[in-house]
């Protein structure tokens, strides 16, 4: 531990007891009782007022004065920081550990009474992350390190989980979590474009000698706000319904987009039935449903299969006039 970290560690233990004494406050930090004589003298050089009492029952410590002034935190910010941490943790947050040592450090230097009171406060709150969606936090990390310093990645990408996973070059913008869901942010080489990846999908990760500049007014809020500003503006009440048969991996797809998982009536492990409204039907639901290829069909509406199978033709009418022989 640093030797600020050490003078502070001294000032929290004297703050939340009465009085230590110098061989207590080396068992508590882990060191001689002469590193402790030097801290204390760096305290006081430094103008904090540590009182020294000598003889029995004396030791170190600090004016109520000094104790009570407002230097540390109050209860609502300690509880602030334990309630952010469990929303960080369950959130998947990539250093999980140091995050823990950090609240734990604080809190070992508490008093009692901040304690108990810090006890009260989060013995009745919980956060609670869907299992299906942990990423490895050493995938995060190395995402995180590369958006830091400006690093392409190569990332092993599973268009759908399980699937096999296809090697990307990305230039990684950032790291968004949305609905408990990390997503990367990144311009992908192989499509020369802005692309967003889950990142529970991504099977590795590994940094290359290869540089990039963010651009400035890059903004990542912006990109997905852009990106979802149809279903945001979209308040539409959802009447339709709608019915697909499809191969196992298709239908878990569909049921975990983060559009769809909120209007799944029902399912199976090769049907689905979902509740749409007539806006996403004409629009977004048939390049999405088409995107499946063979491995999803429409049941019901007729409507929507006939669009479907109508841009269908004219994919294949566009693609086949340019190819020859």
């Amino acid at each position: 531990m640093a030797k600020a970290d050490q003078l502070l560690a001294v000032l929290w233990l004297l703050r939340s007891r009465s009085r230590m004494t110098a061989e207590q406050l080396a068992e508590q930090l882990e060191t001689s009782v002469r590193t402790i004589y030097r801290y204390i003298d760096a305290l006081c050089m430094s103008g904090v007022p540590v009182e020294a009492e000598s003889g029995h029952g004396g030791g170190y410590r600090l004016p109520a004065t000094f104790r009570e002034a407002p230097l540390f935190f109050s209860i609502d910010e300690l509880k602030a920081m334990v309630h952010a941490g469990r929303f960080a943790e369950q959130a998947g947050y990539p250093y999980t550990e140091p995050l823990r040592q950090a609240t734990g450090k604080m809190q070992s230097r508490l008093s009692e009474e901040q304690m108990e009171q810090l006890q009260r406060h989060t013995a009745g709150f919980e956060v609670i992350q869907p299992s299906s969606h942990r990423v490895a936090e050493s995938i995060l990390q190395d995402i995180e390190r590369a958006v830091a310093n400006g690093n392409t990645l190569t990332i092993q990408y599973e268009k759908w989980k399980g699937s096999e996973p296809e090697e990307r070059k990305v230039d990684p913008y950032g790291l968004v979590n949305r609905l408990y869901k990390w997503y990367l942010i990144a311009h992908c080489h192989l499509r020369d474009d802005m692309r967003v990846f889950r990142a529970d999908r991504i099977a590795g990760a590994s940094l290359t000698e290869d540089t990039f500049v963010r651009p400035e007014s890059f903004s990542l809020r912006e990109f997905m706000e852009h990106r979802f500003e149809f279903w945001q503006d979209n308040a539409e009440k959802p009447d339709q319904t709608v019915k697909l048969q499809g191969e196992p991996h298709s239908i878990a797809s569909l049921c975990d987009n983060w559009y769809m998982r909120d209007r799944v009536v029902s399912h199976s492990q090769t049907e689905v039935t979902l509740l749409l409204d007539k806006t996403s039907l004409e629009g977004f639901v048939p390049r999405y449903v088409l995107s499946f290829g063979k491995t999803l069909q429409v049941v019901e509406p007729i409507e929507l299969r006939r669009r479907v199978a109508e841009m269908a033709r004219e994919l294949a009418e566009f693609h086949g006039d340019e190819v020859e022989e």
